[in-house]
């Protein structure tokens, strides 16, 4: 019962060393045509890792620039260490407040561990996408609709950070997540216009009868202080006129019931003045 493992792991052993040699033939017989790239090699560029593997177990990150390796025993999987932006599709969410919404966003990240890209996940932009949809469609659910407009910095710090948590594992760092574009249905569209119309209305209503109650207050004001002296009142009706006059370019009949009053001061005025000048000659 025992020897049979023994066994199979002795002939796994063989047949590891015998690719090798056959791995280690090949790279020999093709190190003439090297110089034309040709062979068992690999050119790793800058902004870019290889992830080593020999009978499919990891060996060692291979750094920009150009390898040989046995062909027969190892493999090298390239993997991007450049910020990728990986595009949420449109998603058809609810909010908090029952209404239906569509939205997508675009999330940016960045591989910190190949290793674990690699080998942690399965196909980590996929698993990244999909991800951050269910997640989009949990913030969304949590906010109202009028917050999903006003607030979309706070969701986007939201989804960052539970991005963040999520692929903490994955070797992935989360630089950013964004909402893109939020549509909501057309008759929905009417309705806000509507009420966005008619709470203008109400408020073009509320500063005029804000005006008129000034303008009321000054009005009581001059009318109190034309009562306490007419003279002022007369003024003004020639302040008036004189605009009138002015815009119009017509002649204007002031009656006399406007004009005596004034007449009456000025004649007291001058007899005053004519008073004060025979005191100062006598």
């Amino acid at each position: 019962m025992d020897e049979e493992p023994i066994s199979l792991g002795y002939t796994t052993q063989v047949y590891k060393s015998i690719l090798a040699t056959v791995g280690e033939l090949l790279k020999c017989i093709c190190c003439p045509f090297l110089c034309c790239q040709g062979g068992p090699i690999i050119n790793v560029d800058q902004g870019f890792v290889g992830v080593l593997t020999e009978f499919g177990v990891f060996k060692r990150v291979l750094q920009p620039g150009m390898y040989a390796y046995n062909l027969a025993s190892q493999t090298v999987q390239i993997v991007s260490m450049k910020m990728q932006v990986i595009e949420i599709p449109q998603q058809a969410a609810m909010t908090h407040d029952n209404l239906s919404v569509k939205v997508d966003a675009v999330t940016y990240v960045t591989v910190v561990d190949p290793k674990r890209a690699i080998f942690e996940v399965d196909n980590y932009p996929n698993a990244v996408r999909i991800l951050a949809a269910s997640t989009l469609l949990r913030v969304i659910a949590e906010h109202e609709l009028q917050q999903i407009f006003t607030d979309r910095a706070t969701l986007n710090s939201r989804l960052t950070s539970t991005m963040q948590e999520k692929t903490a594992n994955w070797g992935l760092q989360v630089t950013s997540v964004e909402l893109r574009d939020i549509n909501i249905p057309e008759t929905m569209q009417r309705a806000m216009a509507q009420i966005a119309e008619a709470t203008r209305e109400a408020d073009a209503k509320v500063v005029v009868a804000t005006g008129q109650q000034k303008a009321a207050s000054i009005f009581a004001e001059a009318a109190a202080t034309m009562e306490e002296n007419p003279l002022s009142l007369q003024l003004q009706w020639f302040e008036t006129l004189r605009q009138i006059s002015n815009e119009k370019k017509s002649t204007v009949i002031v009656p006399d019931s406007v004009v005596g009053p004034l007449s009456s001061l000025t004649k007291r005025s001058g007899a005053k003045s004519s008073g004060d000048a025979t005191s100062v000659d006598e």
